[in-house]
């Protein structure tokens, strides 16, 4: 009777909990939850969610590949998660913070997850995305500015005392210095402005039919074609010759520059890059794998944060705003798929983005036609990373 009493006192005292509290087994089928998690998140009477899995409630059914993920995680690792991800309820944009936690049977065996779903309010969101962003916001456009200037004074100069025809090579370096730092400085505004466009919804989505292993092949060559950073080669691997699925190719390709250059920048001199193409159910997975100085798995959750940066990452060649790989998440979600991060400290990194093998049923080329220019997207993506 008493444990009876018990078990009735802490559901009641869950239901009064703003939070939603769920607790699922191995399988993903909902055992419990309370009273703010059925009626808020889900929508639905607590009777019509339990036995239920993601994939069975509607709700649930956009998350179902990164909760699948992180279930995964907790399960092998054997240890609590926290990460934040954006939803959608009713229509409405949603920051929220998810934890999960394993629970054990008498046998010390994982038998199911305990998790805490919780809003994430506006205010708390720009305290934390406030925090050292300044900062770092002055120093990356102060430094190529800076660059800028001077080579300009070193230019005047020159031009003052000394006789053209013998300072050749040092106007072609002290040009290259202004163009490369104003690629940097493009870099930073660009990526501000689409950052910004996506978060409102105002960047077009142009998939189409292509074969992505010719795709992420050519951009690979194209970067061992335009030049060796720290004598690292970019190499590419395939287990298919070739797949047609459904891509905008532009933001596909800003993907893959922006994860080859980040192997790239906190990789180790004489490093490698493998760049690799797997098939992995309905769904095709392109892997950059490093094995460069690696990340924290305190830092792994917030990686895809607007302004983080991993503390030990903040050197000379590895300076950023943090908005690259938000950035990067948001167009790998634009073509319904996820991106996942696994590291070493010390070892390497491997991102992998998964998209889903859609063909859409009209096929239109007028992109390759009139198609921008590779080179010039490659020279700004790789213009921050230090020889």
């Amino acid at each position: 009777m008493r444990s009876q009493y018990t078990k009735d006192t802490l559901e009641l005292l869950l239901d009064r909990v703003p939070d939603y509290i769920f607790y699922r087994d191995l399988m993903g089928r909902n055992i419990y939850c309370n009273e703010s998690y059925a009626k808020d998140f889900i929508g639905k009477p607590k009777e019509e969610i339990y036995g239920k899995t993601y994939e069975e409630l509607d709700v649930l059914k956009p998350y179902v590949n990164v909760a699948r993920i992180k279930d995964s995680e907790v399960i092998e690792k054997k240890k609590p998660l926290q990460y934040t991800q954006t939803i959608y309820l009713d229509g409405v944009k949603y920051t929220v913070n998810i934890e999960k936690y394993p629970t054990f049977d008498e046998d010390g065996n994982i038998d199911g997850i305990l998790g805490r779903i919780r809003k994430i309010s506006h205010a708390e969101e720009l305290d934390k995305l406030k925090e050292g962003f300044f900062s770092n916001i002055r120093h990356e456009f102060r430094t190529p500015i800076n660059m800028i200037m001077s080579s300009i004074q070193l230019l005047e100069n020159r031009c003052e005392y000394c006789g053209l025809g013998d300072c050749k090579d040092c106007f072609i370096r002290d040009i290259h210095r202004i163009k490369l730092n104003t690629l940097r400085i493009l870099k930073i505004s660009n990526n501000f402005i689409d950052l910004t466009g996506l978060q409102a919804g105002n960047i077009e989505y142009s998939p189409d039919n292509y074969d992505i292993v010719e795709c992420v092949e050519s951009v690979c060559n194209d970067i061992n074609n335009y030049k060796k950073f720290k004598n690292i080669t970019i190499i590419f691997d395939t287990e298919i010759e070739e797949l047609i699925i459904s891509f905008d190719k532009v933001k596909l390709e800003r993907v893959l520059l922006n994860l080859i250059s980040n192997a790239i920048k906190f990789n180790h001199k004489d490093g490698i890059v493998i760049v690799s193409i797997i098939v992995e159910g309905d769904f095709v997975g392109i892997s950059v794998k490093d094995t460069g100085i690696g990340i924290k798995e305190k830092d792994l959750e917030n990686i895809f944060n607007e302004f983080y940066n991993v503390e030990d990452r903040l050197v000379k060649s590895c300076e950023g705003l943090g908005i690259g790989l938000k950035l990067t998440k948001h167009l790998v979600e634009m073509h319904k798929g996820f991106i996942s991060v696994k590291s070493s400290l010390g070892k390497g990194s491997e991102f992998v983005v998964r998209l889903p093998k859609t063909i859409e049923e009209r096929v239109n080329n007028v992109l390759d036609k009139i198609y921008y220019n590779r080179l010039e997207k490659i020279k700004i993506e790789f213009s921050d990373i230090y020889e």
